[in-house]
């Protein structure tokens, strides 16, 4: 795999999802069951937005009953998503510009499956460790080093 192929290859499908009316409580034991770090947020079929880990533990943080706040409560809605075909290099970028650790890879309004960071790392590792001689800088920039 290269981190020019497809986030199709390395996206999570089936992907977890919940209705907006779940509770927090549900949604955490959606989390642990399946353990992910993320899920969607479905209503009338369509991703109505996601909730992480981080939004969970922030809401019980800050004291949130996990009986009465609801995932349409405490989903994110101004959603970074990917499609299919994008390259796993520009979702990585993406994914490190919006401070994210899940992304949702959509098809039209519609939840095709989710990619990690823990994905997107195995393939730039991989590709790292078979070219010892290049190194990405955080810019995405390979600068070949030359030993003479």
């Amino acid at each position: 795999m290269h981190p020019t192929d497809v986030v199709a290859r390395i996206m999570v499908w089936p992907v977890a999802t919940v209705p907006g009316e779940a509770s927090l409580r549900e949604v955490a034991e959606s989390l642990a069951a399946d353990g992910i770090g993320a899920v969607g947020v479905v209503e009338n079929g369509h991703l109505a937005g996601v909730v992480s880990e981080r939004d969970v533990v922030n809401h019980l943080a800050q004291g949130a009953n996990p009986e009465h706040v609801t995932a349409a409560e405490m989903m994110t809605t101004d959603l970074v998503t990917a499609h299919q075909d994008d390259p796993i290099l520009d979702t990585a970028r993406r994914m490190l510009e919006a401070e994210i650790r899940h992304l949702p890879v959509v098809d039209e309004d519609k939840i095709a499956g989710f990619v990690s960071m823990r994905d997107i790392f195995a393939v730039l590792l991989d590709v790292a460790s078979h070219e010892e001689d290049v190194v990405v800088v955080p810019s995405g920039t390979r600068v070949v080093v030359r030993q003479e």
